[in-house]
């Protein structure tokens, strides 16, 4: 693939949402560069009434500050606060402490932009107390950078919420159920053999019958099964602990991760509400794993309504609450969009 070169606001701004996926709401968005060329971006929520500037300032200088071959930072705010003439600048102090903390961490601040509903400008404009002149998103389409992604089959969405329009489309609670009565006759023998025909499903592209999906589904049941296919779907020789966590040097297979994905909504589309926060909770983690914190907690929800003592999906979400980031999503050679 061809180097991506920004060479406008308008380029910088349509790499943000063809970088993430969708279109932020509400958020802080810095790009690490390395020279010249773009690293990981780092979207967070902007912050509460209840965020300190400099703390909050420090966490996000701080996660930037992980990819140690960065030396400089684009910053966008994506806000329906206005900003136009006889408004303040929305999040000046929190701006400010950022410029303070990447100075500090030897990262150069290049740009900051400020990008509304409609429209977007320059943060730091030539009055110091206002944003500069006001540019209509319309410019995004017709940017180069938006051109050669579009061309490459990139789609930035309108948000990251994940989409389940096959949530319990074919509900098959007797199959399900039957499947669980048989694996309690010769549980080891059951549970490695649903093992078995999920590898042959994720390795080998096989569209799963009802009857196999039924079976997964069933197996999903058992937390020592689930947690050793999420450990083992990564495709990569690493504890069950680095792998859950994303904490490896290696990458992981991404595509072979896509294709669990994949067989993961299809397990949707027959599980009832009882049996549906395995194969939830696991997309949410997966999710998790490509740094897609908003729609990972999404799926926690949706899990938790159904099953609010699910372990996993409640420790999960405290993980996401608390901001803590897959290793994977934090380092360019492990990121999932580079993959992509």
């Amino acid at each position: 693939m061809e180097p991506i070169r920004i060479s406008s606001p308008a380029d910088a701004i349509s790499y943000i949402g063809h970088s993430l996926g969708y279109w932020p709401q509400e958020s802080l968005v810095c790009v690490a560069l390395d020279g010249a060329a773009l690293g990981p971006t780092l979207r967070v929520n902007l912050p509460s009434t209840t965020d300190f500037g400099e703390s909050y300032a420090d966490r996000v200088a701080h996660a930037v500050g992980i990819d140690h071959d960065a030396t400089a930072v684009l910053i966008a705010l994506f806000t329906h606060q206005p900003w136009s003439k006889g408004h303040p600048k929305p999040f000046a102090s929190t701006i400010r402490g950022l410029k303070r903390q990447f100075v500090a961490a030897g990262l150069l601040v290049h740009d900051v932009w400020i990008v509304g509903p409609d429209s977007f400008a320059s943060y730091d404009g030539a009055n110091p107390a206002l944003c500069g002149k006001e540019t209509s998103l319309a410019a995004l389409e017709s940017s180069t950078v938006n051109a050669e992604l579009v061309y490459q089959g990139s789609v930035i969405e309108q948000n990251d919420a994940p989409a389940i329009p096959e949530l319990f489309a074919t509900v098959d609670h007797d199959a399900v159920e039957s499947a669980m009565r048989d694996m309690a006759t010769n549980p080891a023998k059951s549970l490695d053999a649903v093992y078995q025909l999920w590898m042959d499903l994720i390795d080998h592209g096989g569209e799963p019958t009802h009857n196999q999906l039924a079976e997964v589904l069933a197996g999903l049941q058992h937390v020592g099964l689930r947690d050793q296919i999420l450990a083992d779907m990564p495709g990569i020789d690493e504890p069950m602990g680095s792998t859950l966590f994303g904490a490896t040097d290696e990458a992981p297979q991404w595509d072979r991760i896509d294709s669990s994905e994949k067989l993961l909504r299809q397990l949707l589309t027959i599980a009832a509400p009882t049996y549906a926060a395995a194969p939830l909770t696991m997309l949410g983690h997966i999710c998790w794993w490509k740094g897609k914190g908003t729609a990972a907690a999404n799926y926690m929800h949706v899990a938790l309504t159904f099953t609010p003592d699910y372990h996993l999906a409640r420790l999960l979400d405290q993980m996401l609450a608390a901001g803590v980031v897959s290793g994977w999503a934090q380092h360019k050679d492990t990121a999932y969009r580079n993959h992509q």
